[in-house]
Formats: structure tokens, C-alpha cells, sequence
């Protein structure tokens, strides 16, 4: 059943700024539960940059293009979805090697993905026009760089995951203000039976835009334009709390970090009016609330 999410009373919590990067589009947060640093990226900007808590220390790199997303391999080195290719990047010697380039609409760019538990790569595109009908996609990379389109028809792929049992995928094409829920075959890599999980029609929210999971199953969603993170249960249907980023609207991507996973990190874009805008922020929960380790990719 979908539920259309509605301003219920429900906890909010504040986050606080961790370091005011003033980024352009800051996204794709993922923590290294191996390096123990959080991975993010300036879209806009081409940068990555690795955030390093114990040292308050951002690092930055620049890039060639306009980067979507970073995962982490096994063999340490970085995965950056950028436009003109998957690459990889190994943050010690400075080389990029284009791996794979699934994408082929000119206009189009790759935006969020993640790995999904088997190690394999899952990136959607977005188109840099207004098309209509979409003209983007979700691409996995399996483990020998070969890829494969999952789905088209997508207008501005955002966040995925999987959940903790690894039957259920769930996915945000933005302009449908929906997270869509998906049967996962974790054999194969594939899924079916697409349907509405929770929809945000009423734009109360803003547009839902990053995603992640928590170790109890609970969505997480970044709201740009929307000025906060919220929690949900995919069962339930229900709202359970609201993290509100302070004088910040443009709210990107958020990830689970720090030794304990206990820290909510969130990404933010830069917006005219809002000093801390493009800023990183982060909540430190205190009730058992933590995320899970991030899979990496595995070839």
C-alpha cells in the first residue's frame, strides 16, 4: 500500500555543521567502516573528498568531469561514477583508469549508486535536459566490469539500497516524488514486481534525494529543498523521525559513520541566503540507532 507522507507529530532532532565545505552540490556520502573516513563528493565542483573526523581534516581531489557517486573496493581503491566513465582512483598514488562506461546518452550523466551485498555496482543516470519521456537509466557493474541496464525510463536516479535480508530493493527517481520498493534476487542481481512504497506528492517534504538504511531496516531519506532527513519504516509506512538541517534546504545525501556507526553524516548544496549551505553536517544518536557497514565493490 502507499502512503503519501503528511506532517506528523513525530521527534525532530537538530544537526549540527562538522565542516563548512560550501560545496556546490555536495553528495554521495559513504563511510569506510576499513579506513574509517567518510567519502563524499562537490558534483558541481568535480571533487571528491575524503572527511577524516579524528583530524577534522577534508581532503580534496579534483576530477576531469562531473562525479555522481564514490564506493570503496575491496583492493582499497575508490569507484567514482564519473561522466566520462566508471572509474577507479586510488587516493595513494593519484592514477584514475577508466573501468567501465555504461552510459551512452551524451546528455546524460551518472548520478547516485551504491553497492549492492554481493559486490556488485548499481549506478543510475540523469539526463542534463528536461526530457520527456526520460531518457536515463539504472546500470549495474558486476565484478568483471561488464555491465548490464537494470531499467530505463528514468528521469533523475537517486538513492538505493537494499534491505537487511536482501529481498527488497528500494529506489528514488526524484521528479516522481516516490521511493519506489522492488523484490530483489540477490542471486542474480535483478528485480521485479516495482511498485509505490512511500510517495511525497504534497512537496511538504521537498523531493526525496539520497537514501540509506539503518541496521534495523529503516529508511532514511535526504529532502532537497526539504531542509531535513527523515526515518521510515518500509513496512509501516510511518514517519518516524525528522533530522533538521538548521538554514540549510538543499539537503543531498546522508550516510551512516564513525567507529560505532552511530553518527548520521549529511551532505548539503550550496543555495544563495544560506551561508552553511553546501556544508557537511552530522547527528550523533545516543538510543541504539546506527546504520550498517557499506558493501564494497568486489572486482
Amino acid at each position: 500500500m502507499e502512503v503519501k507522507a503528511e506532517n506528523l507529530e513525530v521527534e525532530n532532532v537538530r544537526a549540527t555543521i562538522v565542516y563548512p565545505q560550501h560545496a556546490i552540490l555536495g553528495e554521495g556520502s559513504i563511510w569506510s567502516d576499513v579506513d574509517q573516513v567518510l567519502y563524499w563528493i562537490d558534483i558541481e565542483g568535480k571533487k571528491l573528498f575524503i572527511y577524516n573526523p579524528k583530524t577534522n581534516c577534508n581532503q580534496e581531489f579534483g576530477l576531469s568531469d562531473l562525479p555522481g557517486t564514490v564506493v570503496q573496493r575491496t583492493n582499497g581503491e575508490l569507484l567514482i561514477a564519473i561522466r566520462n566513465g566508471i572509474t577507479s582512483f586510488n587516493p595513494h598514488t593519484k592514477e584514475f583508469k577508466v573501468m567501465a562506461h555504461p552510459n551512452t546518452v551524451a546528455n546524460n550523466r551518472y548520478n547516485d549508486g551504491k553497492c549492492d551485498p554481493q559486490g556488485r555496482f548499481w549506478v543510475s543516470t540523469m539526463s542534463l535536459e528536461q526530457d520527456n519521456p526520460p531518457k536515463a537509466s539504472l546500470f549495474k557493474i558486476n565484478h568483471d566490469f561488464q555491465s548490464e541496464k537494470v531499467f530505463d525510463g528514468v528521469s533523475i536516479g537517486n538513492g538505493l539500497v537494499w534491505s537487511i535480508d536482501q529481498t527488497k530493493f528500494y529506489y528514488i527517481d526524484t521528479p516522481t516524488l516516490n521511493i519506489d520498493e522492488m523484490d530483489f534476487n540477490a542471486a542474480h542481481g535483478t528485480v521485479s514486481n516495482r511498485r509505490h512504497c512511500i510517495s511525497f506528492e504534497n512537496r511538504n517534504f521537498g523531493c526525496p534525494d539520497g537514501m540509506t538504511i539503518d541496521s534495523e531496516g529503516k529508511l532514511w531519506i535526504a529532502h532537497w529543498e526539504g531542509g531535513r532527513v527523515t526515518r521510515w519504516c518500509p513496512i509501516t509506512k510511518k514517519l518516524l523521525l525528522t533530522v533538521t538541517i538548521p538554514n540549510v534546504s538543499r539537503i543531498t545525501s546522508c550516510a551512516f559513520g564513525d567507529a560505532d556507526l552511530q553518527t548520521l553524516y549529511i551532505t548539503t548544496a550550496r543555495r544563495d541566503g544560506e551561508p552553511d549551505s553546501g556544508s557537511l553536517f552530522k547527528y550523533r544518536f545516543t538510543n541504539g540507532i546506527k546504520g550498517n557497514a557499506a558493501f564494497r565493490f568486489q572486482g
